[in-house]
C-alpha cells in the first residue's frame, strides 16, 4: 500500500515537469436539453495542425418533474471517441467543430449514437485551457434521442 501512494505522490509530482501542448486532459460539465445534467472527462491527443483527437467517457443525469422524486432515475453513461478540426486559430485561443461516436448505457438499456458540435479554447500563460462546447447528440436504441446544450470545462496539459 506504501508503493501505490508513494507512486501515485511521484507521478503528480513529475506531471507539471513534462507539460507539453499536445496532450491534455479534458473535464467538462453542462445542461444539456431536455432536463440533463452532463459531466465528462477525457484524453486529447493534438495533431502538428492544430486538429485533435479525443477519447471521453461521459456520465449524466436525465431527470422528470418533479425532480425531488425523479431525480438519479435516469442516469447514463457511456464513452467514444471524437475528431475536432480546427477552423480558426486566435491570439489566445482557438475554434474547432467536432464529430464523433459514442456508446453506453442509461440505467439498464444499451444505446450507440453520434455527436457533433463546435468548442472555444482559451489558453491561458501556462497552457492551461478554458473550453466552452455547444454539444449535440442522437441516439439510437433506447436513452434521449436527441440531447443538445452547452457545456464548459478546462483542458489541463499532461
Amino acid at each position: 500500500m506504501k508503493r501505490i501512494i508513494f507512486s501515485i505522490l511521484t507521478l503528480i509530482c513529475l506531471l507539471p515537469a513534462f507539460a507539453g501542448e499536445k496532450e491534455h486532459l479534458t473535464i467538462n460539465a453542462g445542461y444539456l436539453y431536455p432536463n440533463t445534467l452532463n459531466a465528462n472527462i477525457g484524453f486529447e491527443l493534438k495533431t502538428e495542425n492544430g486538429h485533435a483527437y479525443e477519447v471521453f467517457g461521459e456520465l449524466g443525469d436525465h431527470w422528470r418533474t418533479p425532480v425531488c422524486h425523479n431525480f438519479w432515475k435516469g442516469y447514463y453513461w457511456d464513452g467514444g471517441a471524437q475528431y475536432k478540426h480546427q477552423l480558426k486559430r486566435l491570439k489566445n485561443g482557438s475554434f474547432r467543430v467536432f464529430g464523433g461516436a459514442h456508446c453506453g448505457a442509461e440505467q439498464t438499456h444499451f444505446f450507440f449514437g453520434i455527436r457533433a458540435g463546435f468548442e472555444y479554447c482559451y489558453v491561458f500563460k501556462n497552457n492551461w485551457q478554458f473550453s466552452v462546447t455547444q454539444l449535440n447528440t442522437v441516439n439510437f436504441l433506447k436513452g434521449d434521442l436527441f440531447r443538445n446544450g452547452l457545456m464548459i470545462g478546462f483542458k489541463i496539459p499532461l
